[in-house]
């Protein structure tokens, strides 16, 4: 027999289908997501929750328990990714190159219709439970950080968070102790030499093959400078040098994406890289610029916290739906932030749909949910908090 709340949720499927619909259909970047927070507060304010702005367009929802002790926090995030949607569908993005391919819709949607059930059971809470619905969360340094300095975690015993996986099966839930997504910084590397005409390159200094070089060389900082068994990604992603084919450029430029799960790790790869930068720099007589810039760090589960989700997801879901030895991610998600704060959670709702067809990963321009995944994690959250 279905749970109580899942039950309870799936009766506002229509309501939520309707929620997320209209979020995407008129998603906000980061640091403008205006409408979308007006539309949030003002359905939360309706439900009788305590609306407080704090960091931007951030803001708290507070639903007290008359007679509860200690309050939980639920997360959700707000804006949507600079892409053109290329789904057919109705209520398909109204913002050109703008459009909701992370699933943050989905998310809003899910923390309101928490809300929604847990104000319907207010007699019921042991506890209080906040609603925090952040800005920023695809744009670092993010926006975690800006509501947790103006205390969004004040008086917060546990903290939780979801986001959509449209590749997992939608009715499976999954989670993890300790590292459950990546640290994801950025570098960015340039190499100046003196350009000069293509016939005459030893007139000139060029930098390309040097900066060849130095791709080829950072492939190996993972294979020979961290240690087996400690997982790692270094990829370069950008090369641009040059104008046309007869010309040597004075520089050349490199950016790319490292992913690590352990702080010493990150530590090493960041001290190496420099180091093997001023060495190709050195050797072939070239001036360097190197920058790191340390993204989100990695999402770290607390046991407890775990423990917690598994526990509530089985009752909706079923214990053989709920994995809680998921394989750690390599994208980078700025819960992380709260957990450093705060024990708890972040876990991951399946929202695919393989004999429909559901299965373009996050951040496609083809991304889509099945949309009962809103029922779901609505039910998940609330039993957490209840």
């Amino acid at each position: 027999m279905p749970h109580e709340l899942l039950t309870a949720a799936e009766g506002l499927q229509d309501w939520l289908t309707t929620q997320r619909r209209t979020l995407h259909m008129v998603p906000e970047l980061s640091l403008h997501e205006f409408k979308t927070s007006e539309h949030c507060a003002q359905q939360m304010a309706e439900l009788g929750l305590k609306v407080t702005k704090l960091w931007g367009e951030g803001f708290i929802a507070d639903l007290d328990a008359p007679n509860g002790k200690g309050r939980v926090a639920l997360r959700a995030d707000m804006d949507a990714l600079p892409i053109t949607e290329l789904n057919d569908v109705p209520y398909r993005s109204r913002h050109g190159g703008v459009a909701h391919m992370c699933g943050h819709d989905t998310h809003m949607t899910i923390a309101m219709g928490t809300a929604r059930l847990l104000a319907a059971r207010r007699d019921k809470l042991t506890r209080s439970v906040r609603f925090i619905f952040q800005p920023s969360e695809e744009l670092p340094p993010g926006g975690a950080k800006g509501l947790i300095d103006k205390g969004c975690l004040e008086g917060v015993d546990e903290v939780y968070g979801l986001h959509n996986n449209p590749q997992m099966e939608v009715g499976t839930v999954a989670t993890r102790v300790g590292a459950m997504t990546a640290a994801a910084d950025i570098f960015e590397i340039k190499l100046t030499g003196r350009g000069g005409h293509a016939s005459r390159p030893h007139e000139a200094l060029d930098p390309i093959p040097a900066t060849a070089e130095l791709v080829g060389m950072l492939q190996t900082l993972v294979a020979r400078r961290v240690q087996p068994g400690k997982p790692a990604v270094v990829s370069v992603t950008k090369f641009h040098a040059g104008t046309t084919h007869n010309i040597i450029p004075d520089s050349a430029e490199l950016l790319g994406t490292v992913r690590s799960y352990e702080e010493p790790v990150r530590a090493r790869i960041i001290e190496e890289m420099e180091r093997m930068v001023q060495a190709v720099a050195q050797a072939h007589g070239l001036k360097h610029e190197y920058k790191y810039l340390r993204g989100y760090d990695s999402i770290v589960n607390h046991e407890s916290g775990v423990q917690a989700v598994a526990k509530a997801a089985a009752e909706i879901v079923g214990e053989g739906n709920v994995n809680t030895g998921f394989e750690p991610q390599t994208w980078g998600e700025d819960f992380s932030y709260y957990l450093q704060h705060r024990p708890g959670a972040f876990f991951l709702v399946g929202s695919g749909n393989r004999q429909k067809g559901i299965t373009e990963p996050l951040h496609s321009a083809r991304f889509n949910v099945d949309e009962r995944c809103l029922a779901i994690g609505t039910a998940v959250m609330a039993r957490l908090a209840l």
